[in-house]
């Protein structure tokens, strides 16, 4: 169930708390990383070290066997090829070190429902940790109007791993002490910017004895659905007022092919200064008491759940029903320009 636990579902530590941008670690199919990588070698260097454009306008085409290597002079080593960038900082390895950057088959096909952006690239040395974190970049395709997602090829896991990279000005950016092979996936689907608003839903809560009805859409709630190679997670937000208070119930789980659907959280929140927000997390707090949920039309789903809600110490006892007919989404990626990977702050 590991691709649930991502997007719309979240970590389950953090569901309560995660909003719509969200990114996990994903896999694919189990194959050699080391078989369609090319060989760093310690060649005669393509480039000046600090000598970007040189390098760029030697290699035009874009394919398996392009390269640029260089030695880390006193100031570090600069790089470029094809639209990606290396920065080698002074400090980062010894002066005399080679570097380079090569263009590499991929080493695996892409996540479920995304694509290749681009040439996938190996930055060396890869089979060494960095003194100081190097900068590596990769050039975005322009015409998507969602941003891609930067992947790192995992040799050991044999799998493609999400960096939450930094972008800026069409870059996805990444510093880090540890290169290697890396590329960009963009998701083949069109999805609206924001979940708000989407999908239907009707719900009926009974939250320690005392019941309430919502109804999605309205007040920025929805009932949304995010494909995934082993079925779909969906996420059913409700939001009502009471007086000038806001409550919000937050219900998690996934549809898993050829097996029974799962609940993985169930929240009830509320702005009232005196009153108690109620949460159940199912890695937290343990199995639901109980959870059944079945497609009744194609599309549409009926489900019942009860669960033993958690504010501190305290617990009280969370029931509810409900039908769905959610829409397709899938979060955005999300981007970070703070501390290098490595960095210790």
């Amino acid at each position: 169930m590991q691709w649930a636990l991502g997007g719309l579902a979240c970590s389950a530590l953090l569901v309560v708390a995660c909003g719509d941008d969200e990114a996990t670690v994903k896999a694919v199919n189990d194959v050699d990383a080391g078989a369609e990588v090319l060989d760093s070698g310690s060649a005669e260097p393509l480039a000046d070290a600090g000598d970007a454009s040189d390098a760029a306008d030697a290699f035009v085409p874009c394919g398996p066997g392009d390269e640029v290597k260089t030695t880390v002079g006193d100031g570090g080593a600069t790089l470029s090829l094809c639209g990606a960038t290396l920065e080698v900082p002074e400090g980062a390895l010894e002066a005399g070190s080679p570097v380079g950057i090569a263009v590499v088959a991929a080493p695996a096909a892409p996540w479920f429902d995304h694509e290749l952006s681009g040439p996938v690239f190996r930055f060396t040395p890869d089979d060494i940790a960095l003194e100081l974190p190097a900068k590596i970049g990769l050039t975005r395709d322009t015409t998507k109007a969602r941003g891609p997602v930067l992947a790192r090829w995992l040799p050991v896991e044999k799998e493609w791993g999400e960096h939450e990279g930094c972008l800026k000005d069409d870059v996805l950016s990444l510093e880090t002490i540890g290169l290697g092979t890396f590329g960009l996936m963009q998701d083949v689907n069109t999805y609206p910017p924001a979940a708000s608003g989407l999908g239907t839903a009707t719900v009926s809560l009974d939250l320690g004895g005392v019941a309430t009805s919502w109804t999605v859409p309205g007040n920025g709630g929805y009932a949304v659905y995010e494909p995934g190679v082993d079925g779909r997670s969906f996420m059913l937000v409700a939001r009502r007022t009471e007086g000038d208070d806001l409550e919000a119930l937050d219900i998690r789980g996934v549809i898993q092919n050829n097996q029974p659907s799962g609940i993985v959280q169930v929240s009830w929140l509320t702005t009232a200064p005196d009153a108690k927000s109620w949460s159940w997390v199912e890695p937290i707090h343990g199995p639901a008491t109980s959870f059944t949920m079945t497609e009744t039309s194609p599309g549409t789903y009926t489900g019942e759940l009860h669960v033993v809600g958690h504010y501190g110490d305290e617990t009280t006892e969370m029931g509810a029903t409900f039908t769905m007919t959610p829409g397709k989404f899938r979060p955005p990626p999300s981007y970070s320009c703070g501390h290098p990977e490595g960095d210790p702050r």
